[in-house]
């Protein structure tokens, strides 16, 4: 198998917007997963996605449990590949996190670093403190970027 030009870290914000007409991501978030579908190589989550996941689904349904189990469902379906963090990834997770980002962002890019991949976030602020060599917001997100 070809390996993608670019790998792609999938942020749970990202993919929460999918299911929210009102989220001001929901658009551009649509490109994102319609090159998922395309390109399912191109794109990983940690583990901690799924259950970071969960909880936004229920915050923003109003603990609907019914759509919930429907939008996980669904991002199941799109089979994206979990990869966990070594080690060292794990330990770089709390200098990004005493740095400049939230516990599940560090998370994230760590795995970004990890894998010479980007992550891709609706969270401008948290995209930048990142880097541009690590993260993109998913404003300015292109499959090439």
């Amino acid at each position: 198998m070809a390996r993608p030009e670019r790998l792609w870290v999938l942020d749970t914000s990202v993919a929460a917007a999918w299911f929210f007409e009102d989220d001001p991501a929901h658009g551009a978030s649509l490109a994102v997963r319609d090159d998922l579908r395309d390109r399912p190589a191109a794109y990983v989550v940690p583990p901690l996605f799924y259950a970071e996941l969960v909880h936004v689904l229920a915050r923003k349904s109003g603990k609907r449990p019914a759509f919930v189990r429907a939008a996980l469902r669904l991002i199941l379906r799109l089979g994206i590949r979990t990869v966990g963090l070594p080690e060292s990834a794990l330990v770089r997770t709390a200098d990004w996190a005493c740095k400049a980002l939230g516990g599940y962002d560090a998370t994230f890019v760590a795995l970004a670093e990890d894998l010479g991949a980007r992550w891709i976030t609706a969270d401008e602020r948290a995209a930048r403190a990142a880097g541009r060599d690590r993260a993109v917001a998913l404003a300015r997100w292109s499959p090439r970027a």
